[in-house]
């Protein structure tokens, strides 16, 4: 039976709506207007249309842009099957014609609302709304136990401070009391709209209400479709997720094993290969989940070992990114971000293991995916870009990091706002540092300046300005000192053969500016949305 606190918001949701009928004119007018407008479709429309439906709520990923097309249950399917079973026999009833007539507005104001339901979750969303694990700087020596993770499991604070996300689920729990009085509640278009209830709820960070939807769905969906249905897995991800964001960490990664059973036996009864290639790339974000739960208890081994069966699976689809590979392959297709994301994940856990080596390797595998997919000033290449430098201070290599740090003040300068003026300072005493450490004292000078001018103009926005400025002026004095000491390379030359003379560059300490340790984040793999 459907839980009776799921039938009660239902029954709520649909009293509400009908008592705000008036209001919601608009929206039953553009349904009403819908065959005609369908060849105009806007890009949300038909991102929203019937059939598959998905939500991917990051930011700069498409984590969540697999289709789902010939699989989702959507109204293209429901449609159909419903309409061949009610005008078998129209001629000969003008009741029967008069049912046919009344599904197909009723679906075309699910249609219509579920669109409506959607756009309340997407407007006004942030890239923190995204489900993140980060790791606090220096995490490692904090806490020999755990390290310290904030988990942020759709929490849009916009959206929520708009309203929205309450309108959203309004609207999915009004669908669902519909589908209630049609069907009854074992039928799959319930499971449907019980999911799609329980991502809303997620997203407005109402965790027990979203465990209780999505235990529904995933229950009707065993039940109607079958224990190793695709769909079941669709809830299952969900619901590990959910379990993740209520810290009950076991019971997720069972969730997760659940469902990738399912997409395992989903790729071996594949008819073709794009479906198989699709399962398998489910598989790979299953994995990639599973990693994800590992990672926020600590046991960075065998969350390594996820991330790197994912990559695996990923790799067997895209192959490696080369060259003649981007040149031959539709990088557009969904699931290449994936791949960068997943292997970040698995570059984090080699900083936290102090593997600076490999996590050089890895890194920078995903930053060519990641620039030939997005913009060269996106945070994702930012981040990932950072890890690299700080990757090669730690081994030392000064010279490959200053090259990352000069790209970064560069794009960094070419971004307006707050936020990125204080990654730009940032980046510029860290380029100072490596220029420092490389004896490359006319171009730190010149930086120095660059940062005096900038901390005495709009530093004050800064906690630290006044200590930065304080330092930048030191530093200042030390370097022009070591210019005017030694102005050409030959001095250099002549002093370092000079047994009785000592070298004394060292003295320029710029080590309070040595980078820190990046605050990363781990993005989950899921949240699928399917019109009920």
């Amino acid at each position: 039976m459907l839980g009776r606190k799921s039938r009660r918001k239902a029954r709520e949701a649909k009293k509400a709506t009908e008592e705000t009928e008036d209001d919601n004119r608009s929206t039953t007018e553009a349904s009403e207007e819908e065959d005609e407008e369908t060849v105009k479709m806007s890009l949300f429309q038909r991102l929203f249309s019937p059939g598959s439906v998905e939500t991917d709520v990051s930011d700069d990923d498409d984590d969540d842009d697999d289709s789902q097309s010939g699989t989702s249950l959507g109204s293209g399917t429901q449609y159909s099957e419903d309409l061949s079973e009610s005008t078998e026999g129209q001629d000969e009833s003008t009741c029967e014609y008069s049912a046919t007539s009344s599904l197909i507005k009723f679906d075309k104001d699910l249609r219509a609302r579920h669109r409506a339901a959607c756009k309340y979750m997407t407007v006004g969303r942030e890239y923190r709304s995204s489900s993140f694990v980060t790791l606090p700087n220096n995490s490692m020596t904090k806490s020999s136990v755990l390290i310290g993770i904030r988990v942020l499991i759709f929490l849009d604070v916009v959206s929520l401070q708009n309203g929205k996300h309450p309108k959203a689920i309004k609207t999915f729990e009004s669908i669902l009391s519909d589908l209630l009085e049609r069907y009854g509640e074992e039928h799959e278009r319930v499971g449907a709209a019980l999911h799609n209830v329980a991502v809303a709820n997620l997203r407005a960070g109402l965790l027990d209400d979203a465990r209780d939807a999505i235990e529904e769905a995933v229950r009707i969906r065993k039940l109607t479709l079958g224990d190793e249905h695709h769909k079941v897995a669709d809830s299952l991800v969900e619901y590990g997720i959910i379990l993740l964001s209520m810290k009950k960490y076991e019971e997720s990664i069972k969730a997760f094993k659940e469902a990738l059973i399912l997409r395992k036996i989903e790729a071996e009864e594949a008819e073709d290969s794009t479906s198989e290639q699709d399962a398998r790339l489910k598989m790979a974000k299953i994995r990639h989940n599973i990693g994800c739960v590992n990672f926020e208890i600590g046991r960075f081994d065998e969350a390594k070992r996820k991330y790197e069966e994912a990559i695996e699976d990923q790799r067997a689809i895209f192959g490696s990114w080369t060259a003649p590979f981007m040149l031959l392959t539709d990088t557009s297709k969904p699931g290449y971000l994936t791949m960068a994301s997943t292997m970040c994940n698995k570059g984090y856990i080699d900083v936290e293991q102090e593997n600076y080596v490999e996590a050089i390797s890895t890194f920078t595998e995903s930053l060519k995916i990641q620039k030939v997919l997005l913009e060269a000033n996106n945070k994702l290449i930012l981040s990932t870009m950072e890890n690299i430098a700080y990757c090669h201070c730690k081994n030392g290599d000064f010279k490959e990091a200053g090259k990352l740090y000069k790209e970064l003040v560069k794009l960094q300068s070419e971004t307006y706002g707050d936020q990125s003026q204080r990654g730009w300072s940032q980046s510029i005493k860290k380029l100072i540092l490596c220029q420092i450490k490389e004896y490359e004292f006319e171009d730190a000078f010149d930086n120095l300046r660059v940062l005096e001018d900038y901390l005495s103009s709009k530093g004050h926005k800064m906690r630290h300005a006044a200590s930065d400025l304080k330092r930048t002026h030191k530093l200042m004095g030390e370097v022009n000192y070591q210019i005017f000491k030694f102005p050409t390379i030959s001095d250099y030359s002549s002093r370092f053969s000079c047994g009785m003379c000592g070298d004394d560059r060292e003295i320029v300490d710029a080590s309070a500016w040595f980078p820190k340790k990046p605050a990363n984040g781990s993005k989950m793999s899921g949240h699928r949305m399917t019109y009920a």
